[in-house]
């Protein structure tokens, strides 16, 4: 490989600025970073003067197409959505923008690179919160429509059933009053918890370690049920019967899409579910800063969520399993809402992690929520 000309000692200026800055030569090999790109993109400085850059990505969304018409017409561009995808897994969204340049007797790009992914994600979680809360509503509304003629069937049922003579017949009319029953069971689900939070002082670890010896009892004999917990977590104030309800939703739901997985597949890799806790500080959640927060993550290395469903898999009724009633998550995230907290989900195939935030609050505290 030939060695690329540095670029002028004038550009060290560009180490003092706060967003990244890179610049690459038409043959695509970076001449200059500064250490903002350089913690941007994860490598050294040194290593990334010897790369293309197109080299330290699995997948982007740069418009190439723009970058052509930079190198033949001199013309700038900015883009605010480009994705970068890295081989670890890990993914960036930014805003871009593209100079050109005078370089060594050629033309340059000068790249100026504004990471965004926090405004991205409110802005997407803003949207997802306004579309949620509208299914619900219409839900709601259609559950409490069902309930109320449902009810009327089953006391009809009842009351024919005492005038029967028949055993035959009776238990026609004992069908009508347990489909009755389950779909009032359903209807229920629909509406969601009723109950406002019951909170006192908690240690997450035993909500949790309730859940993993639930899971235990019955989970699928060949998945491996790990726990990786930080211990030092202070106690918090919650409901733990609610968190518990909701930790559990997301525990068993991974469990059976592992099962399913690995039964369809030859992998020699074992289905492995990973409930995890570490601390998190600086989350805002429903419009908040909080400095200290738990945060609960459900990880498994199955075959992912896809990009159709990721989006909406918190909606009511939105189910990735043939026999899910898609009720599961809208009340883990009712659950979480209630706590003020919020739940993200992060998928691609061999890892799909839930991350759950809770806010750290004290006893005297509680109140405020």
């Amino acid at each position: 490989m030939t060695k690329t000309p540095p670029v002028s000692k004038s550009f060290q200026i560009l180490e003092q600025l706060s967003l990244a800055v890179i610049v690459i030569g038409q043959d695509g090999y970076i001449r200059f970073c500064n250490q903002q790109a350089s913690m941007m993109f994860g490598q050294s400085k040194k290593k990334l003067a010897t790369v293309k850059l197109w080299d330290l990505f699995i997948r982007h969304t740069f418009p190439e197409r723009l970058l052509d018409e930079l190198w033949e017409c001199n013309r700038s561009f900015f883009d605010n959505d480009v994705e970068f995808m890295f081989a670890d897994g890990r993914s960036i969204t930014t805003e871009v923008t593209a100079d050109s340049m005078h370089l060594d007797g050629e033309i340059g790009c000068l790249l100026q690179i504004r990471q965004n992914d926090n405004l991205r994600k409110i802005n997407q979680e803003n949207a997802q919160k306004h579309h949620i809360s509208a299914s619900r509503h219409l839900i709601r509304g259609l559950a409490h429509e069902i309930k109320n003629p449902l009810g009327g069937i089953r006391g009809a049922a009842q009351l024919l059933s005492r005038s029967l003579d028949s055993d035959e017949l009776k238990e026609y009319t004992q069908l009508i009053m347990e489909q009755s029953d389950r779909l009032r069971d359903l209807v229920d689900r629909l509406l969601g918890p009723n109950a406002l939070p019951k909170r006192s002082a908690t240690n997450i670890h035993v909500v949790l370690e309730r859940i993993f010896s639930l899971v235990m009892l019955d989970k699928p004999a060949n998945v491996s049920f790990q726990r990786d917990y930080d211990p030092s977590l202070p106690t918090t104030v919650l409901d733990p019967n609610q968190i518990e309800q909701a930790v559990l939703n997301i525990v068993r739901n991974g469990m059976q899409a592992l099962a399913e997985h690995f039964d369809k597949t030859t992998s020699d890799e074992t289905p492995t579910l990973i409930m995890q806790t570490r601390f998190a500080g600086n989350v805002v959640m429903q419009d908040k800063r909080f400095k200290q927060t738990i945060k609960i993550s459900i990880i498994d290395n199955g075959a992912g969520i896809s990009e159709k469903l990721i989006g909406t898999i918190f909606y009511p009724l939105v189910s990735t399993k043939s026999d899910g009633n898609g009720l599961g998550l809208s009340i883990t995230q009712t659950l979480i809402d209630q706590h003020r907290g919020k739940i993200e989900v992060e998928s691609m195939p061999g890892k799909t992690a839930f991350n759950i935030y809770l806010p750290i609050i004290q006893d005297n505290e509680g109140s405020d929520l």
